[in-house]
């Protein structure tokens, strides 16, 4: 069932990090796209979200503003645009978030998101130095800017800060990286693996995929060593350790590729999973469901998902992860890391065995805990 639309508010975007996959990775589709969607569209989507809501009895649907650069809009336009849907989706109720660089938040901007009950996310990749690669078009930096809009979010009464995700640097120290995040407190943190596919990996691969394990594993550890930093939730690292256990994984970093959400341009076209434009100039073979809200209803657009993730070969746990001790946990770990042009999605991650690294760390701390709490009751017990 699809409970979340991610939509894009805009096609550019105010930045030039240089790992973006939207921009730096081949894909130029973003070019042929208009610079806003337009409020006609935003009714048409309303009506979408409606619908579908309406079918499965539910109260409210989930939309991410994104981008490029969502606050690109300005504050009219973002008042604008976010009434339009709103008011086309009734009686559904919008559960808005955002997800934003805050390089152009403003106290007008602020107003909106707070009006709108929006959730916030903050693109920021940690310190000064770790953000190094977050520039804007003249390769400036832009860390104080970041940092700036994170403390306009957090002094406005109205707006609900939802927290930061980061782009891992496995070059930067994984302890420094997060002290200089979790210093702002946010009440979540995403920890993002870098983009990449097999082809762009080459023969570094098993070389980037341990340095990746090793980075993880480090701030897996450091995260849990310090009792404050608990009130920060790491997803990826809650869902490690629960996974490890339970062996049922709730995020796309581990488990089977599932369609819970559907990604929609600035023209209304229907997009499978964003981050595929990593793969290049051919992203759009695996990714375009072939239609627009224009044309196509969610229930549409989902079973176009289903059928694209199944022709591709995504559905399925790649072949070489049968056997392996976290092979119905990973499940190859997530798509855009599984792609080669020689085999589809028919490899493990480019991270395979830094996962595995993870897993096994996440599990170890996870068993030696019970394993004291149960030494705790039977001490009790005597």
């Amino acid at each position: 069932m699809i409970r979340t639309i991610i939509l894009k508010f805009a096609s550019a975007c105010n930045l030039a990090c240089t790992y973006c996959y939207e921009y730096s990775a081949g894909d130029e589709t973003w070019r042929t796209r208009p610079r806003f969607p337009t409020v006609d569209l935003l009714d048409c989507l309303g009506r979408r979200v409606r619908d579908y809501a309406a079918s499965f009895g539910l109260e409210e649907m989930n939309v991410v503003a994104h981008g490029g650069e969502p606050l690109l809009v300005g504050a009219r336009r973002l008042e604008q645009f976010f009434s339009a849907v709103e008011s086309a989706a009734k009686p559904t109720r919008i559960r808005w978030s955002i997800q934003t660089n805050a390089v152009l938040i403003t106290k007008e901007i602020c107003d909106v998101l707070a009006r709108h009950c929006v959730i916030v996310g903050v693109s920021l990749d940690g310190g000064e130095k770790q953000n190094a690669r977050r520039l804007d078009h003249r390769g400036r930096p832009t860390w104080r800017s970041a940092l700036d809009g994170i403390n306009m979010l957090r002094n406005h009464s109205g707006c609900r800060w939802e927290g930061i995700l980061a782009v891992v640097d496995l070059d930067q120290s994984p302890e420094e990286t997060l002290e200089a995040i979790l210093e702002l407190a946010p009440p979540q943190l995403d920890l993002l693996q870098p983009f990449t596919t097999h082809d762009s990996a080459g023969v570094e691969r098993p070389a980037l995929a341990q340095r990746f394990g090793d980075w993880m594993t480090r701030a897996l550890k450091h995260w849990m060593e310090e009792p404050s930093w608990a009130a920060t939730r790491i997803r990826v690292f809650e869902d490690a350790l629960q996974a490890s256990l339970t062996r049922k994984p709730k995020t796309d970093w581990f488990g089977p590729r599932r369609v819970s959400y559907l990604v929609v341009e600035a023209d209304g076209s229907y997009d499978l999973l964003d981050q595929l434009k990593v793969i290049g100039a051919d992203s759009l073979n695996y990714r375009s469901l072939g239609g627009s809200i224009l044309n196509l209803g969610v229930h549409e657009a989902e079973s176009a998902a289903l059928k694209l993730l199944e022709a591709a070969g995504a559905s399925a746990t790649p072949s070489a992860c049968h056997g392996c001790r976290w092979g119905d946990v990973c499940a190859g770990g997530h798509l855009t890391a599984r792609h080669s042009f020689l085999r589809g999605f028919d490899n493990p991650s480019v991270y395979c065995e830094g996962l595995q690294q993870l897993l096994d760390e996440a599990s170890a701390i996870m068993h030696a805990r019970t394993s004291r709490s149960e030494s705790s009751a039977c001490s009790e017990a005597v």
